[in-house]
């Protein structure tokens, strides 16, 4: 079983270039059970679901890097710091955490990348993309890039794959509070990101989630005029 385990796990390598290298990590709660969060890195596209242990795998995480954890309505961001894996138990009801390195999540390799990236992901919008289109307001320049979205009644519709006419409203989050997107400001958005479908958010999620993040003041300074 052992060497099974061991050859199944080398042919999983083979489907990375040399140059990629895996980050396995672990999100669980303070009791040991697993949480099912979605997981990136602070400004990449790249997300993974953690599985019902709470494992989860990516590439090429930088020493520097910060991992961004959401789960429902509740998003976590944890430091790398120079981490070569990562085993976070995550207070949810204080916001707070306790973060680890894990041999035996390091020696698993390829295992867990297997779960990085998730086709209900859409591509990331940036800010500045969506301030390109020369909206003057968020749901407009959102709609302009996501033709799939629709708003409808006060809220904004993701049209399903089953009916044409069709659509369901999405729950929006804007730096993991639920709001109504035309009462963020376009010029503060830094990335939005939409989901299709997923239970991930509870109930109210399985139309669509709209996760928008706004700038920090750093961003604010950073950002091209």
């Amino acid at each position: 079983m052992r060497g099974f385990l061991l050859i199944a796990v080398f042919a999983m390598s083979l489907q990375y270039t040399a140059a990629d290298e895996p980050f396995n990590g672990r999100v669980m709660r303070p009791d040991g059970r697993g949480i099912k969060a979605s997981v990136k890195v602070v400004g990449s596209d790249g997300v993974a679901r953690a599985d019902g242990k709470g494992r989860f795998g990516l590439t090429n995480v930088e020493a520097d890097d910060t991992l961004q954890f959401i789960f429902r309505r509740d998003t976590l961001r944890v430091p790398v710091e120079g981490r070569r894996s990562i085993e976070v138990v995550w207070y949810e009801e204080v916001s707070q955490f306790e973060a680890t390195e894990s041999e035996e999540l390091m020696n698993y390799g390829f295992g867990y990348v297997k779960r990085r990236e998730s086709v209900d992901y859409s591509s990331g919008i940036s800010g500045d993309r969506l301030r390109a289109t020369g909206a003057s307001n968020l749901v407009d320049a959102i709609r302009m890039c996501y033709p799939g979205l629709r708003y409808i009644n006060g809220e904004l519709c993701l049209l399903t794959q089953n009916s044409i006419g069709s659509s369901s409203a999405v729950l929006v989050l804007c730096d993991g509070m639920e709001t109504r997107p035309e009462l963020v400001n376009l010029y503060d958005v830094k990335s939005v990101e939409i989901i299709k479908g997923s239970n991930m958010y509870g109930f109210r999620g399985v139309n669509g989630v709209v996760l928008i993040t706004t700038m920090t003041a750093e961003d604010a300074l950073n950002r091209k005029r």
